[in-house]
């Protein structure tokens, strides 16, 4: 029973480590061949397929600041509670769109390029995704917390359209007319 227990204590420092910049490249090239493996392999389920690319990735992203910059100004006026309610919801619906981006998978070749530190605590990671009609940038930005100085992703540019600033806008014209709990409902 005690070895469990600290197998699992194990694994749950391991799962949420984040990544030291000089091993930005390296992580997420192992990360995307994770994910590539996963959607090639035939033996699983598309939702087994799901839950084990939602683990690989799950511990770079920093969803509670991807909600926040999302919102804008507005996050500041929500209470404790909403900020959590809004979190959780955001975070699924980032993963969904993911899973949901993931499943047109058609074996595509992805290749990590350019490394790029924009500021002191900002860095973009380009990628190329080279398919069998088409190639297409997307670009991890991260952010370094100051808690722990490790590097999280934070938005993703794809074809040079940032998802977090997208989701900005739909908010902001959604919280015009409705509440921010009809927010929540809605993701």
């Amino acid at each position: 029973m005690l070895k469990k227990i600290i197998i699992l204590l194990l694994l749950s420092v391991v799962s949420t480590y984040a990544i030291e910049e000089q091993n930005i490249q390296k992580v997420m090239d192992t990360k995307v061949r994770q994910v590539l493996n996963i959607l090639k392999d035939k033996t699983l389920s598309h939702h087994q397929k799901d839950q084990k690319n939602v683990r690989v990735i799950d511990d770079v992203f920093d969803y509670n600041t991807m909600a926040q910059i999302s919102l804008s100004k507005k996050w500041k006026s929500l209470s404790k509670n909403e900020k959590i309610q809004f979190s959780k919801a955001f975070e699924q619906k980032i993963k969904h769109s993911y899973l949901d981006k993931l499943r047109l998978y058609n074996n595509e070749k992805v290749i990590i390029k350019n490394l790029k530190k924009v500021k002191s605590n900002r860095i973009t990671l380009e990628t190329q995704v080279i398919g069998l009609d088409d190639n297409y940038k997307v670009i991890y930005l991260f952010y370094k917390k100051k808690q722990n100085s490790q590097w999280y992703i934070y938005d993703v540019e794809l074809v040079g359209v940032s998802i977090i600033q997208t989701y900005r806008k739909q908010f902001s014209e959604f919280l015009k007319t409705k509440s921010v709990n009809q927010l929540i409902k809605s993701l």
